[in-house]
């Protein structure tokens, strides 16, 4: 269980960073204001969105998982949203030789890391995000590890989590926090 915890609390890491379409405005020529996605091609990290502040409450499944993992809720703000940011990690990580980020013309985001982490193996990372940073949002991931030391670590992950925002954090919350099934608080911005 203590593993299942782990994976839940990861994917709540990666969710807290990612990002995906977030509507831009602009005027029109009859000076109206018209929701707009910014346009399609390659992004660098800075223009990833950030998520409104507030709870968020997240849902992660992962393929050929018996267990279903906890649905958790995470108080996010602009600093722990910083401090957790994992796919920037990710993709400023010197192991990795080679990643990319690029919107797709439908708005959403897509992203992919190959990475040597040592001991831990060769890691091919895929993935797409859509929805707003403002309501929800869903991340699928598709990973690959070989030639990892521990051969229980090799082997293809297929995990989608869902995250909705659920409104202001409550009284006593501070960024960061990831509530458990149970009311168990872990910070993960510390």
């Amino acid at each position: 269980m203590r593993g299942l915890i782990a994976v839940g609390l990861t994917g709540v890491a990666l969710i807290s960073l990612s990002a995906c379409n977030k509507p831009t405005t602009s005027s029109s020529s009859a000076g109206e204001v018209a929701p707009s996605t910014p346009p399609a091609g390659p992004m660098s990290l800075t223009d990833l969105p950030h998520h409104k502040a507030g709870l968020w409450r997240n849902t992660m499944t992962i393929e050929g998982m018996q267990q279903p993992m906890p649905v958790t809720e995470m108080c996010m703000d602009a600093a722990s949203e910083a401090k957790m940011s994992v796919l920037t990690k990710t993709l400023r990580d010197r192991r990795c030789a080679s990643e990319s980020l690029s919107r797709n013309l439908d708005g959403s985001m897509s992203f992919k890391s190959t990475c040597d982490m040592g001991a831990g193996g060769h890691k091919e990372s895929t993935g797409t995000i859509v929805g707003d940073m403002t309501t929800n949002y869903k991340m699928s991931l598709d990973s690959k590890t070989t030639g990892a030391a521990s051969l229980g670590m090799n082997g293809e992950t297929k995990m989608t989590i869902a995250s909705v925002w659920l409104g202001p954090c409550a009284a006593g919350q501070k960024g960061g926090d990831v509530i458990m099934p149970g009311g168990k608080v872990v910070n993960m911005g510390q």
